[in-house]
């Protein structure tokens, strides 16, 4: 698989703790999206199936499933399909964001093997920061297997903050800017990509 970056353990990206899997590449290019680094088709880090799953049972204790987003995962079906089907069959939940509505999705197998699809392009004039999982109104989560039946979306916009061993920091989620790095020299860009009342209230905690 193309990949373009992996958070072995994540909260934001569907329920509980999530292995999280961006790929690379993506023929759909919604106007708008955040992730335009993510959508040349060119090699980035590149994994067999084989060493994905590897790396995600050696999260299992951790973790209640994975999530596979991008970039579009659908331009490597084969690939998603076969790590899905592993998953499921490893006791995770699997759940997978595309920018393909529900019809236009050829391969029927994703509905047996995802416990939970989203779909649909993103849309910039309908933009949405307090939806769980979803950019904006016109996407769909579609709930298939018994998993999370019943579970209840919360009106909330949820974002995660990692800083790396060099002081960098990297928002995870739908900020107010696109995820991007925050150079240690300029930590108050951070501030900026917040929604305005977090971003006053850490502002005036950390600064």
């Amino acid at each position: 698989m193309n990949i373009a970056h992996i958070e072995e353990r994540s909260f934001i990206y569907g329920p509980g703790c999530r292995f999280v899997i961006w790929v690379q590449g993506c023929s759909i290019r919604c106007k708008g999206c955040w992730n335009r680094e993510m959508w040349g088709s060119e090699p980035n880090i590149v994994l067999s199936v084989d060493k994905i799953f590897e790396m995600i049972v050696a999260e299992k204790g951790a973790i209640e499933g994975i999530t596979v987003l991008g970039g579009e995962p659908l331009d490597q079906t084969a690939e998603c399909v076969e790590l899905l089907r592993r998953c499921g069959a490893a006791g995770l939940t699997t759940m997978l964001f595309t920018g393909y509505e529900i019809g236009e999705i050829r391969d029927r197998r994703l509905f047996d093997l995802c416990d939970i699809l989203i779909t649909g392009r993103y849309n910039e004039s309908q933009r949405t920061l307090d939806r769980e999982w979803i950019g904006s109104t016109n996407q769909e989560i579609h709930f298939l297997g018994e998993a999370y039946r019943g579970y209840e979306l919360k009106n909330a916009n949820y974002m995660e903050i990692g800083i790396d061993e060099d002081g960098s920091v990297t928002l995870l989620g739908f900020p107010n800017k696109p995820e991007t790095p925050i150079p240690p020299e300029h930590p108050e860009t951070l501030f900026e990509t917040l929604p305005g009342t977090l971003s006053e209230t850490l502002s005036g905690t950390l600064l």
